[in-house]
Order: C-alpha cells, then sequence, then structure tokens
C-alpha cells in the first residue's frame, strides 16, 4: 500500500524533508538567543523592561524580519509537503484503490455514511492537509489516508520509524513500565486514522482483540488495507469517539494518539465520559497528546513559542486543550483520582531515520484508570 514515487515526484519529496530539517535544526534553534540578543535589547530600549508575557513577545516578534521570515518558511515548507506526496497519489489512485481490495483476509472494515463529521474538522483543514482527513473525491477513496502515511515521515523528519509507529510504541512502552499487571483482552484505539498507532497494540498483545474508531472512511479504508498488507489483525469502525456503538465496560484499555487536540471544548468532556462509560472498572485510558502547560515555570519566550501550530498549522484547539481542567473532566467522568497523571513518556527513537546514537523523546501522556467500584 505505500506509495511508489516517480524519480522527479521523489526529488521534490526529498527537497521538502531537507527544508523542514534544515528549518528546525538549523533555523529554530537559533531564534532563542537571536530573541535575546536582538529583539530584547530594542524591547527594553523603549519600554525599560524585558517583554512580561507571550502577548508582548508576539508582538515584537511578529513585527520581526527574522522571525518572519523563518515562520513563513516553516508554514509553506508544510504546504510543500502536501503538494509534493499529492502528486503521486493523484497518479497512482486507481492502483492503490484496487490494491486495498485484494487479500482482505484479515480483520474488518465497517463504514457507517450516516456518521457526521463533526464542525471541528470540517471548518478548517488540520495540519494544512488539503481537504482533511475525511473528504472523499472518488468511489471507494483512500486518498487522504494514503497522503497521510507518506507525510509523516517527512514531517518528522524520519522519527516515527518505518511504520509511522513511535507514538503506539510509547504508550505501550508507559503501559509496561507503569501499568504492569495489565493484561488487556480488548483494546480501543480512539481516531485511529491509517492505523499506524494501532496496529503495535495488536502485535504487542496478540491475545487481546482490537479496535480502531475515525470519522474518515478514507483513512479508514486505507487502514485496513494497510493492515492486512502488514498482516496484522484490527477490526475498524466508523464512528465518532464522543459516542460510540460500543456497549458498557467493554474494553480494558482505550488509547488515543493527538486525537484530543484536534477536537473542541464540548468534545473533550464528551470522548472522557464515553471512555469512562465503555471501559470495565478497573481498566485504563492512555492519550497521548499536547503538553499541559504549567505557566509558571515557561519564560514569555517559550509560551509564545508552543503557540506556533496554533497560528500557523491550523491546529486551532490545541492551545484551549492545554488551558483546559482535564483533572476536573477526569474526576467527573469517573476517573479514580490517585490514578489521574499528566506527565511524560519517553520513547527511544535511535533506530529511526534521520537520528544517530541514542536520541529520546518526551511525550506528554494524560492517564487514568476507571473506578472500581460501580
Amino acid at each position: 500500500m505505500q506509495l511508489k514515487p516517480s524519480h522527479d515526484e521523489a526529488a521534490r519529496q526529498d527537497f521538502v524533508y531537507d527544508l523542514r530539517e534544515f528549518l528546525t535544526d538549523k533555523v529554530y534553534s537559533r531564534i532563542t538567543p537571536y530573541y535575546r540578543t536582538r529583539v530584547v535589547p530594542g524591547f527594553e530600549k523603549v519600554h525599560g523592561r524585558k517583554p512580561a508575557d507571550k502577548k508582548e513577545v508576539r508582538d515584537v516578534m511578529l513585527a520581526d524580519q527574522g522571525y518572519q521570515s523563518w515562520s513563513l518558511l516553516q508554514r509553506l515548507s508544510q504546504q510543500m509537503m502536501f503538494t509534493s506526496v499529492i502528486d503521486t497519489v493523484e497518479r497512482t489512485l486507481p492502483d492503490l484503490v484496487e490494491q486495498s481490495k485484494k487479500n482482505l483476509t484479515l480483520g474488518s472494515l465497517r463504514l457507517d455514511e450516516t456518521v457526521e463529521i463533526p464542525k471541528y474538522l470540517t471548518a478548517y483543514d488540520i495540519h494544512q492537509q488539503p481537504g482533511g482527513y475525511h473528504s472523499e473525491h472518488t468511489e471507494d477513496d483512500l486518498a487522504a489516508g494514503a497522503i497521510y502515511d507518506a507525510t509523516l515521515p517527512i514531517y518528522s523528519r524520519g522519527a516515527m520509524g518505518h511504520e509511522n509507529d513511535l507514538l503506539a510504541q510509547t504508550i505501550v512502552k508507559y503501559v509496561n513500565e507503569y501499568i504492569a499487571d495489565l493484561r488487556p483482552k480488548k483494546i480501543l484505539d480512539l481516531g485511529c486514522a491509517i492505523g499506524n498507532s494501532t496496529l503495535p497494540l495488536a502485535r504487542i498483545f496478540p491475545e487481546a482483540e482490537v479496535f480502531g474508531i475515525d470519522v474518515a472512511a478514507p483513512c479508514l479504508r486505507y487502514a485496513h488495507a494497510r493492515a492486512n498488507a502488514l498482516g496484522v489483525n484490527v477490526s475498524f469502525s466508523q464512528q465518532n469517539a464522543e459516542k460510540t456503538r460500543f456497549l458498557d465496560h467493554s474494553f480494558d484499555l482505550i488509547v488515543s494518539c493527538l486525537l484530543l487536540h484536534e477536537t473542541s471544548h464540548s468534545a473533550v468532556p464528551n470522548i472522557i465520559r464515553e471512555c469512562s462509560r465503555i471501559l470495565r472498572p478497573g481498566g485504563w485510558m492512555v492519550h497521548l497528546d499536547v503538553y499541559q502547560f504549567n505557566q509558571e515555570t515557561l519564560t514569555p519566550l517559550e509560551d509564545f513559542l508552543r503557540d506556533w501550530e496554533v497560528f500557523n498549522n491550523n491546529e486551532n484547539f490545541s492551545g484551549a486543550l492545554r488551558e483546559m481542567d482535564l483533572q476536573g473532566i477526569f474526576e467527573r467522568a469517573g476517573f479514580a483520582e490517585d490514578t489521574i497523571r499528566f506527565t511524560t513518556a519517553q520513547a527511544d527513537v535511535e533506530h529511526t531515520e534521520g537520528y544517530e546514537g541514542d536520541y529520546y523523546f518526551h511525550l506528554p501522556v494524560y492517564v487514568a484508570q476507571k473506578e472500581l467500584v460501580q
């Protein structure tokens, strides 16, 4: 199911990969010293003090030509990433669709045309992916899933691993280290997209039934074909994580990878309540998502830079999620107070492309256990 770019298409994709690497490793790393030596002195000359908060930092940085240049190139590189891959998808889509229907002997796929795509996914193209993850333009369309799969290595510069499964591997590592007695019989991946974070759960817990749900039919078609191509048994279905069709107390473990920050203020409590409903007493949920920021530990510049994706990459709800009272939302949904954690999980990516030696990501996870007594 992997794309097969032509020589020229591959060259364009390699260029975007290298451009993003340059902007991240060579340019972004210089923003902080540039701010301290060039921006702050100018602000102090006018105001007699340093910028006090991220709003003041934002005002001066958006007017600074050095920051403007990096920010514009970073946004353009995101757009270039998608256009470079879309060329390959459009050229090969008929073959991809045909291939996706062959040898489907593992797992299942259940699509539901009555599932309404939430407004928080239709109002704008998240990550700037044209049409988002849900748009369909042909019969049995799976282009959105193919685009997502092919752009992940460019976006992460290979850090997601050969099967783009770093996030799931991180969750599994956390579960094995901190919830050591968990032997799940049924596992659910919310917002599974192309299943890149679903398949590792089935491989690492082979005795468990594994389910993946998403509202985006093109991604689910691609996920089902991809899982079969990789020889993994997963049941995929088109459902909204805010209200699923699963019975009460169905699952031992529910996970999500970067789902919550792509929803809304009303959706997050709905999703957490739904997790509580379909988790068995004593079951766990682990959501890998954006950091819950402690504003007291951030400098105004750090606070400003954390919001770049919010303002420039169509991650509109990401900043708001960081400020939500997730502790209260979890408790009110029926999760044991002493089990709720907002922490980080360590992911070893030393064998992924683009990184040499021992390299670790510290990825934020929101963890809670369903109350044992109902």
